[in-house]
């Protein structure tokens, strides 16, 4: 049971779950710009961008951004959480749409300038992809520990795994390898070819979760903070995974 917390931790925390939400933005928006292909939630969003989005190539349709389409994924996996619950779903959980829609519309501002860096050629590739996984990863991390709404993609893997009494590891590979298979799928048949999904995802797969841990290992920012915050000495708020 978690303890009470004061009004002034409350909007701290909050603080900083807007905060991760941003780094995790401009995260995916340096993958984007590497052109090496995205992290698996962001892949279909990607894809559909390309297809439907004013992209070269595209339907030409400006609403279609990266940032939009990528609400509509948190919306979707939000959706497949009330159809698994049914009325065991908690109206409270909606907020995952509210993050979802927050990140969208931060990945949006921020690709409006990270697409003006330079991309001379295939290293600045690999090391925009680098970057943006260690920076995605940061995040995530910070995301994790203000300890207050999970986003879609893992309230997904946390439903089913308590649902049908799945290993969370196991349905979170499944949901991620299925995220990317749908952006696979869908560029085939709408691109002619593979978008969205390249040695970049493979990257970010391997990367960010190890980053993650190291973060949880040797950063303990957030920690202090919180602690500070609510007058303990042994504040440890989020999900260690390391």
């Amino acid at each position: 049971m978690k303890r009470h917390r004061s009004p002034l931790e409350i909007i701290v925390r909050l603080i900083v779950l807007l905060l991760g939400l941003f780094i995790l933005a401009q995260g995916i928006a340096f993958t984007v710009l590497a052109n090496l292909g995205t992290d698996a939630i962001t892949s279909p969003a990607l894809v559909a961008h390309l297809v439907l989005g004013d992209a070269e190539g595209g339907a030409g349709v400006a609403f279609c951004t990266v940032g939009r389409m990528l609400i509509c994924v948190h919306i979707m996996l939000v959706l497949i959480q009330i159809a698994v619950l049914r009325s065991k779903y908690k109206p409270v959980q909606l907020l995952q749409v509210v993050m979802g829609i927050l990140l969208g519309l931060m990945l949006d501002a921020c690709l409006t300038y990270t697409t003006l860096l330079p991309l001379p050629n295939y290293g600045a590739s690999i090391a925009y992809t680098l970057l943006g996984c260690a920076v995605c990863a940061f995040g995530i991390f910070t995301f994790v520990k203000a300890d207050m709404v999970p986003l879609s993609a893992e309230g997904l893997c946390l439903v089913l795994s308590r649902t049908y009494n799945w290993r969370f590891s196991r349905v979170k590979v499944a949901v991620d390898c299925s995220l990317l298979l749908t952006g696979v799928v869908a560029s085939l048949i709408f691109l002619g070819e593979v978008a969205g999904v390249r040695e970049g995802s493979i990257i970010c797969a391997a990367c960010t979760g190890y980053v993650i841990g190291w973060y949880f290992k040797v950063c303990p920012i957030w920690d202090n903070l919180f602690a500070a915050v609510s007058g303990s000495s042994d504040e440890k708020s989020g999900t260690d995974l390391a």
